[in-house]
């Protein structure tokens, strides 16, 4: 009577737990993925109410119930607790092989003794599945004894405290499921020698490793109070050394220490359990609003390296929402939220208040000239990386106006790298990230300033104002993880200046995971139209060829939108980037007015790059009119490609045989003997006509560069005048021949391009700070003159040359 009563009890705590708690579980497809051998669940804390939990989502996911029996083993349930908390405080007991759980023992002396024994029919395999529960998951445990009492901690939760989780948290609960472990080679291993009851502590050992590791990443470790931490920074080395240094008369030693107490105050972060929650539901309710949903890729490659790596997440910087967008991603897969990285100009009246409670940290954009408050802020990041909290930060250092990505700014990562060669309990491991958006939220302010208008800064108006988007449709946002960069093999293999190729790094890798949406794909072949006009069928195919020749690119990690390319098109008409114009003589003719057409420049710069190598290899073709060998593709791709790789931060081999056979295949060129022609069908042409645009406007500055060059002479212009004889030449024929690229005369491009020679050795600079080259740049400007269109090159031609270049 007593088991009966026992089940019926069990039962009826089940019924009402599934109806009350919405527990969010994570990791189920590494369980689900798991060898054809028996499955056994190892709970940290023996607990009613997570076994509940686990035996619901176990139901809800296909997986064997806890309380099932183990029949290959004869044991009536298929869990265990590796702790047992006793006395009135929940206090956990030593983990003695007494007092480790009876089934845990029994199973591994079996398992034991099936590796041992010659038994052919004795069961052999069993994979053992650590499962961690999080009850309230928070932040913050440091000041309020109201949020520790409803927020997951360090410490055993008692049964008050979890019921009272329950009632007021029951939707932010999370179970996360950790790798299956093959158990039956741990307990082989007991041929070796070692007795079972040390193979059972050793057992212990690795999950009670596994458990922490699973709770660090889920909600980092504990917080220390704000001051504190604020009084560590003040105390240490770095700080006081760089006080004492500016105090040149002695009494001014204590106004430095104010400052650097004000400055530390100014920029530590003071994550809350109630701002994080409040962060949320805002941001739920903004994602259901404005967006049809977020679109999340390659998170499950963090899980492994998040419980032994320190994270330092560097996604792009495209909108004001990233952060909150990447914090919300995280927050819902059950990876501990990073302290943020924000620069001062958010630090506004209550929103500063709310996005500080949420782990953002403050900076001033400029501070190398201020040894405090350089020394402060430095120490302030090390003391977080120490602790072992994850940390987010912009690589590009501000938003990007153009939809490109910014070169990387050394400070930050610099910083990462003394905290990293200082020493700390955990390595790093960058994580980059592509944010991608199909209507971005600044889009009315960065037509402005992509249109010559000044950037305004941020006030408390702006994000009441903000509200009203609301009242729009947003789209899709897309959140895209790289490959994990785990710094010490990194710098270990890499040589040269590390903070820079680090840098360099950090972009490549963002770029090779993004997302091409529906906006993207529009805005590619838009833009590549003489007026942003084509008929919805030419649009249509030529959409279905990009997501060819991205679908196919070698070693990337790209995604794409799917389904059919008239719903793309009609999405992007919905998102009211592209106007329709009926005829009824044929096709609708798809248009888009000026400031569509500005801000689809902004998209098309997120994603060029997937299509760089192919559209370069277009480029080479479309105006020959002979064919183009092989061999001769391979030269011009060494010389002028590395160029535009570096600029667009991706491989600069390009792989040239590999897309001249996709573009065959594709029918968009056709092969002639030993070489490469247009093709003779008049729809592909023009097909190949708008892949070569898409970087013909990259190429076209490039050779802006080289007339400049050549024309000029060696020795005849310093770095100044050659990026000013550029811009004004480029601005010059944007206007005269409408490129349709707001940065075309952008003289940072320049900067980039001229670094990039430098680099190679094509350019330097000789005693009187004058600019010299080698024959290089002449195969530049030879490998242009087949590529840029003849009317833009004469005319850029005899502009450099002082006469005016021909109307059109």
């Amino acid at each position: 009577m007593l088991t009966a009563w026992k089940r019926f009890n069990y039962a009826c705590a089940l019924r009402v737990l599934g109806v009350w708690a919405k527990p969010t579980a994570c990791g189920v497809d590494r369980v689900q993925a798991a060898g054809d051998g028996a499955l056994a669940y190892a709970l940290a804390t023996r607990s009613l109410a997570d076994i509940l939990l686990l035996d619901l989502l176990t139901a809800a996911h296909g997986l064997p119930s806890p309380v099932a029996p183990l029949t290959e083993f004869d044991e009536a349930r298929r869990f265990f607790f590796l702790n047992r908390p006793t006395g009135l405080w929940r206090r956990n007991t030593m983990l003695a092989a007494n007092t480790t759980s009876a089934r845990m023992r029994r199973l591994q002396g079996k398992l034991g003794q099936a590796a041992s024994s010659g038994d052919a029919g004795a069961p052999r395999e069993l994979w053992l599945t650590p499962v961690s529960f999080f009850w309230g998951r928070a932040a913050n445990k440091d000041r309020s004894w109201i949020r520790a009492l409803f927020s997951e901690g360090w410490a055993v939760s008692s049964r008050l405290r979890r019921f009272l989780i329950l009632v007021f948290n029951r939707r932010d609960i999370l179970v996360a499921f950790g790798e299956p472990l093959p158990w039956h080679d741990i307990a082989g291993d007991g041929a070796d020698g070692l007795s079972q009851s040390r193979l059972t502590r050793r057992t212990a050992r690795l999950l009670r490793v596994k458990f922490r590791n699973e709770k660090v990443a889920a909600i980092g470790p504990d917080l220390s109070h704000r001051r504190t931490l604020a009084a560590q920074v003040l105390q240490s080395a770095q700080v006081a050394a760089a006080v004492a240094a500016e105090a040149k008369p002695a009494r001014d030693r204590k106004r430095l220490e104010r400052k650097a107490r004000k400055a530390v105050l100014a920029i530590a972060a003071d994550m809350s359990y109630p701002a994080v929650r409040l962060l949320d539901r805002l941001l739920t309710w903004l994602w259901h609003r404005v967006y049809e949903g977020v679109r999340v890729s390659g998170i499950e490659r963090l899980r492994g390296v998040a419980q032994t790596h320190t994270l330092v997440y560097v996604p792009c910087h495209r909108s004001h929402i990233d952060y909150l967008l990447l914090s919300h991603v995280l927050h819902h897969r059950g990876l501990m939220l990073p302290h943020i990285a924000a620069g001062d100009n958010l630090d506004l009246p209550l929103v500063g208040g709310v996005l500080r409670g949420g782990g953002a940290f403050f900076m001033r954009r400029r501070f190398a000239r201020d040894r405090v408050y350089a020394a402060v802020f430095a120490e302030y990041l090390y003391q977080v990386f120490r602790r072992g909290h994850s940390v987010e930060y912009f690589v590009e250092g501000g938003r990007t106006r153009t939809g490109r990505l910014l070169p990387a700014r050394g400070g930050l990562l610099q910083m990462t790298l003394d905290a990293h060669r200082r020493g700390l309990p955990r390595p790093l491991a960058f994580v980059p990230v592509f944010l991608g958006y199909e209507k971005i939220i600044e889009a009315g302010s960065y037509v402005d300033e992509l249109s010559g208008a000044a950037k305004k800064s941020e006030t408390v108006g702006d994000v009441l104002r903000g509200l009203r988007l609301a009242r729009q449709f947003l789209g899709t946002a897309q959140v895209c993880f790289g490959e994990p960069i785990r710094l010490a093999p990194f710098l270990a293999a890499s040589s040269g200046d590390p903070g820079r190729a680090l840098g360099d790094r950090v972009l490549a890798a963002i770029n090779a995971c993004a997302f091409v949406n529906a906006t993207h794909l529009v805005a590619l072949v838009m833009l590549s139209t003489a007026r942003q006009a084509i008929e919805e069928t030419a649009l249509i195919e030529q959409i279905e060829l990009y997501r060819r020749l991205v679908g196919r690119a070698p070693g990337a990690m790209y995604e794409i939108e799917s389904g059919p390319a008239a719903d793309i098109v009609q999405r992007v008409e919905r998102l009211g980037l592209l106007d329709r114009q009926p005829s009824s003589t044929g096709d609708d003719v798809l248009a888009q007015g000026r400031f569509a057409a500005v801000l689809m420049t902004w998209y098309r710069n997120n994603i060029v790059h997937v299509l760089a190598a192919p559209a370069f290899a277009a480029c080479l073709v479309i105006n020959r009119r002979r064919p183009i060998s092989a061999a001769h593709v391979k030269r011009l791709f060494a010389t002028v490609f590395p160029y535009l790789a570096s600029e667009l931060h991706i491989d600069a081999g390009g792989e040239p045989d590999y897309w001249l056979a996709e573009l065959e295949a594709a029918g968009v060129i056709e092969r002639r003997g030993e070489g490469s022609v247009p093709p003779t069908d008049s729809a592909a042409r023009f097909q190949l006509r708008l892949l070569a645009n898409t970087v013909m406007h990259i190429l076209e500055r490039f050779y802006i560069a080289a007339v400049v060059l050549v024309t000029s002479g060696a020795g005849a212009l310093d770095r100044s005048a050659l990026l000013g004889a550029c811009r004004a030449h480029a601005q010059r024929i944007s206007q005269l021949y409408g490129i349709g690229a707001p940065e075309f005369a952008d003289v940072r491009l320049f900067e980039g391009l001229l670094a990039g020679l430098a680099g190679n050795g094509v350019v330097s600079t000789n005693a009187d700070g004058k600019l010299i080259f080698d024959d290089r740049i002449r195969e530049i400007t030879r490998a242009g003159r087949g590529v840029i269109a003849p009317e833009l090159r004469q005319a850029l031609e005899e502009q450099v040359i002082g006469r005016a270049p021909p109307r059109r």
